[in-house]
Order: structure tokens, then sequence, then C-alpha cells
């Protein structure tokens, strides 16, 4: 038997270690299994409740056992205390046998035979409904007719098939207690009487026999607390089961197959149970009990002690707990999970709209890897907050600064927020800064990271410029001359001494237009300190978008020089700074001085061009993944 502290997170059937030694980036906290591991401690100390003895096995069992498992539709297992400790499932068989006798029968058929409404009634009470079936499949009444609707195929009887099936829900082949099945044979006499009963009413298929040793030996199989889990992760994605990707149970039965553990499967506590929890459940007499979160998660929980309906009291209140704590009530709106990560992307497939130097971008290709950016989409609950946390720790190797890009993101509740400032402190935890942007129109998210920016593009700059500072290359230069800018590198002496007489030097406070969308392009500007930025006015809006930002050594409406047309966007000084206005008719007059001026200036251009082509085409290829 595992220790009781023992804690997994993994994809795999076999827990994984990571070695940190190996990877110093490596995340292995989780808020999933941080709370439940809260859950275990608390919950052990909730003492109520009895072993059952009804059947004598059962009343061997340890009152001190106590697991919980948690796996995602798509796969992620939390589990913490004895989930592998194997106990037979018991009545947690009867919505998985009810599953099986829908396929063989179709639902018009197996309404015939029992009946979908709660009974109100202890599960093995001897009663029926006004047409003679039992009241549903969840008491012993209704599950034994369910198991007699269960064909036997040539060469494969009928409780064969029900163990094929319910190693497709758990992914692995569920063995037999024998020991507990002589129990319930021997102390059975009461299911023999309802199994007659049934027969004589005409609902029941079969032998008698024959069906009520099948109904004894399914409840006799074992399962662990992670089987629970994987069984109920299988319902929670519509009959697939999530770690082995086979079918379980045929998709359009799933909803029946829920509506009545939402119900029927809690016992006569069922009611109470769809009011405060709502989770589609059901529970055994030997301790354990199976929740769904439809389209997103299934919940097994094990601890022999049980309440005076006859479901694990720890089980329960697990359960109540994190229906609360995690908004998981089904009739809560509950959005579909998809990709809430859109897409995600690294500095070396794109970057940021601030024009740099040669050396600069060539140093923010070398470390590319160290800027990640998630964009984000739809609302954050626990399922899709949950699967952002995986997705983001699973991928910060080598990153110190994450952006989460929150332009499309909807409502965020609280169990979100949670997980969200367990991401914080798990980047934290290793060196890496989370970076917010555009998280103004959620409130939620406003005061999440200690940087927060209006724009992705604003936010992907700064982790930029935060990078060339700790590489030694500040994105900020003071000033520089014509001599250095980019469109003039070549030039002779007398072909510099004949630009600087004729360029124009003025100051542009910050704020100010240099030109407007419109003008008439008749001019290059040449920026000798400070940064302007390339804006688009949109249209209809009081707002414009930014295309780029550029700074000292950088030129601007250089495109003047081809077409002498109209400027395409505005031009604004980001920050105080100096620019040097060289007109056309001025650069064309220089050159018929100095003929070998224009040829380098078109070669300078035509360089430059070219590589703000290859890095939009960059982004294009980015964007197309």
């Amino acid at each position: 038997m595992p220790g009781q502290s023992d804690v997994v997170m993994s994809t795999l059937d076999t827990p994984v270690q990571r070695d940190l030694d190996l990877d110093p980036h490596a995340i292995t906290r989780s808020p999933v299994l941080e709370y439940l591991t809260g859950l275990l401690e608390e919950f052990r100390l909730h003492d109520a409740g009895d072993v059952a003895t009804y059947i004598p096995e059962l009343g061997r069992a340890d009152p001190g056992w106590f697991g919980i498992c948690v796996l995602t539709a798509d796969g992620q297992r939390y589990e913490v205390g004895d989930t592998d400790h194997e106990f037979t499932i018991q009545s947690i068989s009867k919505p998985f046998v009810f599953g099986m006798a829908l396929e063989d029968q179709g639902r018009d058929e197996v309404l015939e035979h029992v009946g979908v409404e709660p009974s109100g009634n202890a599960f093995n009470s001897i009663l029926v409904d006004d047409r003679n079936r039992p009241f549903n499949p969840m008491v012993n009444a209704g599950a034994i007719v369910a198991t007699g609707l269960i064909d036997e195929l040539p060469g494969v009887d009928r409780m064969t098939r029900i163990e094929n099936a319910f190693a497709r829900y758990a992914g692995r082949t569920l063995t037999l207690d024998e020991t507990v099945y002589r129990s319930e044979s021997i102390t059975g006499d009461r299911n023999r009487a309802i199994a007659y009963l049934m027969r004589s009413f005409g609902t029941l298929r079969g032998d008698v026999g024959d069906v009520i040793d099948a109904y004894f030996r399914q409840c006799s199989l074992l399962v662990t607390c992670r089987d629970l889990a994987t069984m109920a992760a299988t319902l929670a994605n519509r009959g697939v089961n999530p770690v082995t990707g086979e079918v379980a149970l045929e998709s359009r039965y799933v909803e029946n197959v829920l509506s009545l553990m939402s119900t029927c499967g809690m016992y006569d506590y069922a009611g109470e149970w769809v009011y405060t929890v709502g989770l589609p459940a059901k529970s055994g007499v030997s301790g354990g009990v199976v929740a769904v979160l439809p389209g997103q998660l299934g919940i097994g929980v094990f601890s022999p002690p049980l309440d005076v309906r006859g479901n694990s009291a720890r089980g329960i209140k697990v359960c109540q707990r994190m229906a609360a704590d995690f908004d998981l009530h089904p009739l809560r709106f509950q959005p579909e999970i998809r990709a809430v990560v859109r897409r995600c992307y690294h500095c070396g497939q794109t970057r940021s709209n601030r024009v740099r130097t040669p050396d600069q971008y060539e140093l923010l290709a070398r470390h590319a890897d160290s800027i990640a950016v998630f964009e984000l989409e739809g609302d954050l609950f626990f399922g899709s907050t949950e699967r952002l946390f995986r997705t983001v720790t699973g991928d910060v190797a080598g990153v110190d600064a994450v952006v989460l890009d929150c332009r499309r993101v909807g409502n965020v509740d609280g169990a979100a927020m949670s997980m969200l400032i367990s991401l914080r402190s798990a980047l934290d935890e290793i060196g890496c800064l989370l970076v917010v942007a555009e998280a103004g129109s959620v409130e939620a998210l406003q005061g999440l990271a200690a940087h927060e920016f209006d724009d992705a593009d604003s936010a992907l700059e700064w982790c930029e410029n935060r990078l060339l500072r700790r590489l030694g290359n500040p994105p900020e230069i003071a000033s520089t001359e014509l001599r250095d800018q980019e469109l003039l590198g070549g030039l002779s002496a007398d072909e510099l001494s004949a630009v600087e007489k004729a360029a124009v030097v003025r100051p542009v406070p910050a704020g100010e237009v240099a030109f407007r969308e419109g003008d008439h392009a008749d001019a290059i500007f040449f920026i000798l300190s400070g940064s302007v930025s390339v804006r688009l006015p949109l249209a209809g809006q009081d707002r414009d978008r930014r295309l780029a930002t550029l700074g000292a050594g950088v030129a601007v409406g250089e495109m003047a020089f081809l077409d002498q047309g109209a400027r395409s966007a505005d031009v604004v000084a980001e920050e105080d700074s100096v620019l040097a206005r060289l007109s056309i008719d001025d650069l064309h007059e220089i050159g018929r001085t100095c003929p070998q001026l224009m040829a380098k200036f078109s070669a300078n251009l035509a360089r430059n061009l070219s590589a703000r082509l290859r890095r939009a085409n960059e982004v294009v290829r980015m964007l197309a993944h």
C-alpha cells in the first residue's frame, strides 16, 4: 500500500518524476496537486461514518484508507493518497453496465425494462413503478435488469463482455476479488429474490442464476481510485478513454448515463446532491465515489467509512468542496474547453515592431527562446486555466519572460484567478518573469503581474529591451551623427559633408507629429536621438495602431525616395527627439555633384527594405502556423 503522502502528477499510466538537476527550469509544483493535498490532509481528520459490514469481506477495510484522483478530459492526472489501493467496485459498476445495455438494446428497448425515475428509497428496496419496472438502473433491481439486457455473443459470455468494457473505461484489465464475490454470493439472497421478482414481472431477460451471478461478479471487480477517475474522465470525454484513446461507450449514450448518475447515482441523497454539488456521480459501499464534469474532468475518491445513506463520508466532503471551490456545478455556465492557448511563439519567430540595429537583431535571434508569448482566448475557469498552467509551465525551458496576451479573454472566475496566481508564483520560483498584455478589459486580471501593457507588441518590446540590457547592448542610444545612419553607410567624407550641409536638424518634442498620413512625401527624416512611432489611424475610431517604433540611427519616411507620393501613416515622437530632415530634391542635387552617392544610398535602402521584408515574412510564416 502506498504511503499516505503519495502525490503524483502525470499524463502517463506510470507516475514520472522529473529530475530537477537535468532541467533547472522544470516546474514541478501544481496548484491542483497542492489543493488536493490540502483536501486530503483536511478530510483525513473527518472520522464520521462506518465501514460497510453487510457483506462480511467489506468489513475488513481500514477506515484510514483515503485517496483522491482527478483526470482531465485530455489525460492529465493528479492524485494524492491511497490511489493505487485496490477495492471492489460495487454499485459504481451500475452506470457503466447501464451504458452497455443501451448500446446492445437501444434507448427505447431499455426503457421497456427499467425506468429512469429517482426512487427515494434504499438501493436494495424491492419496489417497482406503475409499469412493474425497477425505478432506475442505479438501484439493485434496475442494475440486475440492466445486467440481463447485455447480450451474450458466440464464444463470449455476459461477464466477459462486462470485463472487456470495464477494461476500456479503466485502461487496464480488472481482476475479480474471489473472496468478495463468494461473500456476496453467500449473503445475496435478497438480490436473488429481487431477480426472481423482476423475472415474474417480465422485465428480467435470461436465466436468473446466470444474470445474478454476473451481477455479483461485476460488483466484485477490483479497481483503484485511479481507475475510478479514469472511468469518470472517459464519460467526461464523450466515451473515449483520454489516456488510451479507446472508445468505451458510444457518444450518443453518454448523456443518458450521465443523466441517470445525476438524478439517481447517490442513493436517496441524490436530490440534495444535485442541488449542492450537481456533478453526475455514483457511489459504492466499498467507499468509492466517481464524479463527472462533462467535457472537463473525472474525479475518483476512495474512503471506506460510509454515512447513513451508504455513501463514502469523506468522498461526499471532497466532491462538495471541489464543486464549490472550483465552480464545478454543471448547471452553472460551463464554457467548452477549447485550446485556451490560441498560439504560442518565441522571440525568434516574431519580434516587436521596434526597429533595431543589425547587431541588436542578431542578439535577439541568438537568444530567441528566452521570451515566450501565449495568446489566450475564451473564458478562464478551472478547466481551461488548469490546461493553461500545464501549457505554460511545460514550455519554460530557457525562458526568462512569459507574456500572456489577454486580448481575446472573456470572463475570469475565482478558481481561474487562484490558478493564475499560482502560475505567477511557479514562474517566480524559477526566475521567470510574468508579463500581461491587454488585461485592461478584464478587471480580474488587472494587478496579476508586476508588468502590464496595453498590447502584446508593447509587452514584447519591453521584454526585448530588458533582454538587450542584460546582454550589454541597451536599446537606448543617446544620440548619433548623420555619418552613423544606416542609409548613409559607405559614403565618402565629401558625400557625408554634402548631406550634413543640406539636412535641416530640428527638435521634435514628445507627442509632436513629424508628418501625417496623406502629407506629400518630399523628404527623408534621420533620427539623431530619441525615438518615433509609425502609427496608422483607424478609420472611424478615435485611436490608432502602432506599426513600428524607430530609434536613433534609423531613418523614417525613406519611401519618399522611391515614389514621392503621399505619406501612408503618421509619425509621432515617442519622446523628446532630434530629427534631421533631408529633402528629396536636395538629395538628387547632391547626387549630381557626387555621382556615387545615389548608388550607395540606393544599395543601402534596398538592403534595409530587404531585411524588413524578411522579418515580415517570418511573422507571416508564424501566423500561418
